[in-house]
């Protein structure tokens, strides 16, 4: 086999794996739009209301603010921390309205 034709048969196999990471780029990118619009069909709209400052206030005074530690007992930081991402999950209420003051290992 001569140079040339070694040469020749090396770029056509470049310029088909090329098209093919493109082809598969492609489908990628489709799949990827289909989702994301079979998921803005799905979900519906959150009404958001704007939070005045009157209410926060309001909210502060009743509840007051904690900037304390949480006091651990047998839990290490990080499994508290995974605690806490997990109740704020399961009752949809965002970690920063959340006020925890001790987490207890059960045995």
């Amino acid at each position: 086999m001569s140079a040339g034709r070694a040469i020749i048969i090396a770029i056509s196999g470049f310029m088909v794996v090329f098209l093919m990471l493109c082809l598969l780029w492609f489908i990628i990118v489709l799949i990827n739009k289909v989702v994301t619009s079979i998921e803005h069909k799905t979900e519906a709209p959150a009404a958001v209301a704007p939070v005045k400052a009157a209410e926060v206030k309001e909210e502060t005074a009743v509840h007051g603010t904690f900037g304390g530690e949480i006091a651990l007992y047998d839990v290490d930081e990080k499994t508290a921390a995974c605690i806490m991402a997990i109740v704020s999950d399961s009752t949809k209420i965002p970690l920063n309205q959340l006020i925890f003051k001790s987490i207890k290992a059960l045995d």
